[in-house]
């Protein structure tokens, strides 16, 4: 018996010992590729922070900029001149317009040249490059890089030498835009040196990790930033996968730069990229230093797999049993808790969890009947609170009649639309309605308004493309009144004067357009676009908020998505007109 006991006692032990192994391996493995994993992530993060931080710098210089392009192109001063047979502006008066533009620019010490000519007769030209540059006439045009036969799309496309240019910078970014009168058959370009400066002041500063590659990418092209100037790069570019990376933009492409994983954060709308190689081997590099701490863990793993084993045939048999006839107690529906297996060891524990699950159970199952009788008692009051309308609709019926006979008319309708917007309300329990219900529902609220107004309020639907719509076009209820109340409030009421609202149906492929138009006050278009946006907490009680719009624009996107719901059209003193853009529900005579 005694050898059998230690037979059994070696073979506890053994088996938790290599149990216990086996955990600490996995757990060293598992700790491993996690803690490599979380290097990776964190390092690939702090490159694309980087890359954000230097590509928003740059972004805002490549918008001043073209900004500053589509200004040449739509300034009627500059038009005037480059394009009109007989300029009506003085040159210095176009030259001072220009300058004054180009002195407020914060770029403008890296706009080389800014040059604006009809290529023949007329040119207007600033720039850093202007004393720095052998003089240019209408002969040497084509000589600047990219000036003949570029067009917009070409703008940010290129890195080349201005071969004018004598001392200096000489690397330039073309930005090129083209200009037009079809009155007078005449053209111009606006043509940018966009000094390469731009570039390289903020990828210079950048804090580019050891065994890193730094580049600008151009469409196709490649560049790197090396003692000030920009040098031609050719790496083997392929699309990468974002795989354990978790990056922190969408925006963040993955790349291959010859055999290595690189970020790149586009700049601005044009094909632009700041990209850095990922620094792979200092990641590896931090390897060597995880493992010490996973081997001290290993070991005490180990350790305690060996006590474990020790203690096991001293604890397990009777504390096990009478924890099994604990549980049978519990099942059997018996939650009474057991102080006997509150040993003070580890199976104590287990017996302690046990009492606190039957604990909880006990708790459980009270809160759970407190919370039936909390139930009843509010089915009870609510039934107790409803009301039954019945009374308010034989009450409005009466007083239509009333009115009817007492030859008010006014009051008679007013009376009756009430009465069926009160039904509507109260018995309405569709989220959707047909198209044609929600402009019945809509004609009962503008009949009372009508009256309100005496009259100077009109409302009519002017056209519908296809009757069916009304039918086969499903709606949130109370979707229009909204937005007619929010016309008439907001747009037609300050106008201080008689207003109009005409309400269009139109079906544009696969969607059905309402479209609200009022000749009221208007608004900005930047008003319009926050009055659609959720208000935060300062903005709620904001007086340009139009009241349900939001509301209104939501509940649509809620019921079909978000690429449906209110967009809005206006102008300050010119009215304005709300869109609603709804899913078609397609009818029998419809399909084919």
């Amino acid at each position: 018996m005694t050898g059998a006991r230690r037979s059994i006692q070696v073979r506890v032990i053994l088996l938790s010992l290599a149990f216990t192994a086996l955990i600490a391996l996995g757990v060293c493995v598992a700790s491993v590729a996690a803690l490599y994993k979380n290097t990776v992530r964190t390092t690939a993060q702090t490159v694309e922070y980087s890359l954000q931080t230097a590509a928003t710098s740059l972004a805002q210089r490549v918008q001043e900029i073209d900004a500053l392009a589509d200004w040449c192109t739509v300034d009627s001063t500059v038009r005037g001149y480059v394009l009109s047979a007989s300029p009506g502006a003085q040159l210095l008066d176009v030259y001072n317009t220009v300058l004054n533009k180009y002195s407020a620019q914060s770029t403008a010490r890296y706009l080389r040249r800014l040059l604006v000519t009809d290529g023949a007769t007329r040119m207007l030209q600033q720039g850093t490059a202007t004393s720095q540059s052998r003089a240019l006439g209408f002969d040497n045009l084509d000589e600047l890089p990219g000036f003949a036969g570029s067009t917009a799309a070409d703008s940010w496309t290129m890195i080349a030498d201005d071969p004018l240019i004598t001392y200096g910078q000489r690397q330039i970014i073309p930005v090129f835009r083209e200009l037009s009168s079809p009155a007078s058959g005449a053209s111009a370009r606006v043509y940018i040196a966009v000094s390469s400066a731009m570039i390289t002041d903020v990828l210079d500063d950048y804090a580019l990790m050891d065994g890193c590659t730094l580049y600008w990418i151009m469409g196709d092209s490649c560049w790197q930033a090396l003692d000030g100037t920009m040098t031609a790069a050719d790496p083997a570019m392929e699309d990468g996968t974002a795989d354990g990376l978790e990056l922190l933009d969408a925006r963040t492409r993955v790349f291959c730069l010859d055999g290595s994983p690189a970020l790149a954060y586009p700049v601005g709308t044009h094909s632009l990229y700041v990209a850095q190689t990922l620094p792979h081997q200092v990641v590896l590099d931090q390897l060597p230093s995880m493992f010490l701490p996973l081997l001290s863990a290993f070991a005490g793993l180990s350790l305690l797999g060996l006590l474990l084993g020790l203690l096991l045939r001293r604890t397990i048999a009777a504390p096990v049993m009478a924890l099994q006839a604990q549980l049978t107690t519990i099942g059997g529906g018996d939650f009474t808790p057991n102080p006997a297996i509150e040993w003070n060891n580890e199976m104590g524990d287990i017996g302690r969890g046990i009492n606190g699950l039957a604990r909880s159970i006990t708790d459980l199952m009270e809160r759970r009947l407190e919370d039936e009788r909390q139930k009843k008692d509010l089915e009870y009051r609510m039934l107790q609170n409803q009301i039954n309308p019945h009374f308010i609709y034989n009450t409005l019926n009466s007083i239509k009649w009333m009115a009817t006979i007492q030859h008010a008319t006014g009051i008679a309708e007013m009376t009756m639309a009430l009465s069926r917007l009160l039904k509507s309300v109260s018995k309405g329990n569709e989220r959707l309605v047909p198209l044609q219900e929600e402009f019945a529902l809509l004609n009962d609220y503008f009949t009372i308004q009508q009256y309100r107004y005496g009259g100077t309020i009109t409302m009519d639907v002017t056209y519908i493309e296809d009757e069916r719509l009304c039918q086969a076009c499903m709606i949130p209820r109370f979707t229009l009144q909204p937005l007619v109340e929010n016309a008439i409030f907001h747009g037609i009421e300050p106008k201080g004067c008689a207003g109009s609202i005409a309400i269009r149906v139109l079906r544009r492929d696969a969607d059905v357009l309402i479209e609200l138009e009022d000749d009221g006050v208007g608004m900005s278009p930047d008003r319009a676009a926050r009055a659609l946006r959720e208000p935060g907490p300062e903005e709620a009680a904001a007086k340009y908020r139009h009241v349900g719009l939001w509301n209104v624009h939501r509940r649509i996107q809620y019921s079909f998505g978000e690429e449906y719901g209110l967009s809005i059209a206006s102008e300050e003193g010119r009215g304005a007109t709300v869109t609603v853009r709804l899913p078609l529900t397609r009818t029998k005579e419809d399909t084919p």
